[in-house]
């Protein structure tokens, strides 16, 4: 090289080939620890608003004295579910929540015998005095999943799995 002139800057070939390797290799490794990570989020996620649905059931039929139904749409907890109030003062059934469907990449379903409509009575407890357990999986992982327990006073819980 002439004395006077710049050295030229920049990357050389390999340089930058090492470099893209090293990218590829850290996203081969983080991109399935992210989607886990993302899977197990959208559970717990949808897990909160599943137990807070039933507790705003449980204490709007202490609140109002009277039964409160949580009815899953079109027979399927996966379509999402209405909270109603059953006749207030003797009035209509109010609607109090709607709960929207359960995203695609999820599976909300009732895990026992019992799928249909739950009741609250207006002390809080469930009608039929029975445990409801459901079970809440995402498509990714089947161990990526918890359970959503209504005892029969009308407690809700959630469970990792």
């Amino acid at each position: 090289m002439p004395l006077g002139q710049p050295l030229s800057k920049g990357f050389t070939l390999l340089e930058m080939i090492v470099v893209l390797i090293l990218i590829v290799l850290l996203l081969a490794w983080g991109l399935p620890n992210y989607q886990q990570l993302k899977a197990r989020r959208m559970v717990t996620d949808f897990s909160n608003e599943i137990l807070y649905s039933f507790t705003q059931a449980r204490a709007e039929a202490i609140r109002y004295g009277t039964d409160v139904e949580v009815r899953p749409r079109g027979g399927s907890w996966q379509n999402g579910w209405n909270t109603i109030a059953i006749g207030v003062d003797g009035a209509a059934d109010t609607t109090i929540a709607i709960q929207q469907a359960v995203g695609d990449r999820m599976q909300f379903v009732a895990n026992g015998l019992e799928t249909g409509t739950m009741v609250f009575n207006s002390i809080g407890a469930l009608e039929g005095g029975v445990d409801r357990p459901f079970l809440l999986t995402h498509d990714i992982n089947a161990s990526i999943s918890n359970r959503i327990n209504v005892s029969p006073s009308g407690s809700a819980r959630v469970t990792k799995l």
